[in-house]
């Protein structure tokens, strides 16, 4: 389940594990705004989480978790493990909005609430296999060891950077201009895709959770909002190729369709036809998705040289409608007549086809 989680990521995974039993994982809690008018209602019907995922620190994935961790809601006895690699990193005590003049980091939140550091799993990173139950895999793809402890080296120094993408979450009320003049589909395709920051000039993005969660019945890749090439060198390194892909049911597109997060070479290498946009359109100085971010999905060489055999679905979390108000027109009736491809919008629930 994809929640409408405004301009950030709140996702709900419920399966069952090789013995029956259920098994639930949080990904994120989207904004402040997420956790009042989506998420609070969704996990009052979940009476246990095994596994809740913070992939990162921005805070339209983090915002509706604190608001959660914070509500009389919240009992530590609901949750089994979490996975998140910022123990301490701070964040505002009293406030919806997170910053770094907070009193409490999250970890010291979550002591406040009687949490048990016995629940707190080491960092999560390529290489690391968390521990799930049977019949549950993860393949962790992002970070690298290295780039969190970048992160964690410099955090003070990102300090202004951080305010300022705080800052950005205001949501514009006008109307954006339209991205199809940037070109056709097929010719952005073909563009230059290389991300306008390296790994390690983008450390909060770099620094993401990004795995392949594989149950009984869905495999789903969830990118977060994690760097492209991160993602490029995780899947060299498990052998996967264009001759041999990674193949799931599910891919959670990265960074809300930004065009800085997703390349060909990356797509390349998945075997996959349902990809999912989770956005209502951005903020007033982040809009997404990007036109070519779709152009790629659509025509990634490996697909071009498939003759768009099998036919492909990009789902939008929002009304296509309300994401335009946003980010402008993305797409247009020619785009979606020829490439053999879909748009399918305001779909939060999935499963396997």
């Amino acid at each position: 389940m994809v929640l409408p989680a405004y301009h950030g990521d709140s996702i709900i995974v419920k399966t069952i594990d090789s013995n029956g039993n259920p098994f639930h994982m949080l990904i994120d809690g989207g904004t402040a705004q997420t956790y009042d008018n989506t998420l609070k209602n969704e996990l009052r019907k979940i009476e246990f989480i095994d596994v809740l995922v913070l992939t990162h620190v921005d805070s339209d994935h983090i915002a509706g978790l604190i608001k959660f961790f914070k509500s009389p809601f919240f009992k530590p006895s609901q949750i089994g493990k979490y996975w998140f690699n910022s123990k301490n990193i701070k964040f505002l005590r009293n406030s919806e909005t997170i910053s770094l003049s907070q009193a409490k980091t999250l970890e010291e939140l979550l002591i406040d609430k009687g949490e048990l550091k016995e629940k707190w799993a080491e960092d999560i990173y390529i290489g690391v296999t968390p521990v799930v139950p049977p019949g549950i895999s993860i393949e962790v793809l992002s970070p690298t060891k290295d780039v969190l402890d970048d992160l964690y080296g410099k955090w003070p120094d990102l300090s202004a950077e951080y305010n300022k993408k705080l800052r950005d979450i205001n949501i514009s009320s006008s109307i954006a201009s339209s991205q199809i003049d940037r070109g056709s589909l097929a010719d952005l395709a073909e563009n230059d895709d290389t991300p306008e920051k390296s790994i390690f000039e983008d450390l909060f993005n770099s620094s993401s959770i990004a795995f392949v969660l594989r149950t009984f019945d869905l495999s789903v890749l969830l990118l977060g909002d994690s760097h492209t090439e991160l993602i490029k060198q995780a899947l060299i390194s498990k052998n996967y190729s264009v001759q041999k892909r990674l193949k799931v049911d599910l891919v959670k597109v990265s960074h809300h369709g930004s065009k800085n997060n997703t390349m060909n070479d990356v797509l390349d290498m998945i075997d996959c036809d349902r990809f999912i946009i989770s956005t209502n359109g951005g903020s007033s100085d982040h809009t997404h998705p990007d036109r070519e971010t779709i152009a790629r999905i659509i025509y990634h060489p490996e697909r071009v040289t498939s003759n768009f055999e099998k036919h492909r679905k990009i789902y939008l979390n929002y009304p296509r409608i309300e994401v335009e108000r946003k980010a402008g027109k993305f797409v247009d009736d020619k785009d979606l007549s020829v490439g053999n491809w879909e748009l399918v919008e305001g779909t939060n629930i999935f499963e396997y086809e």
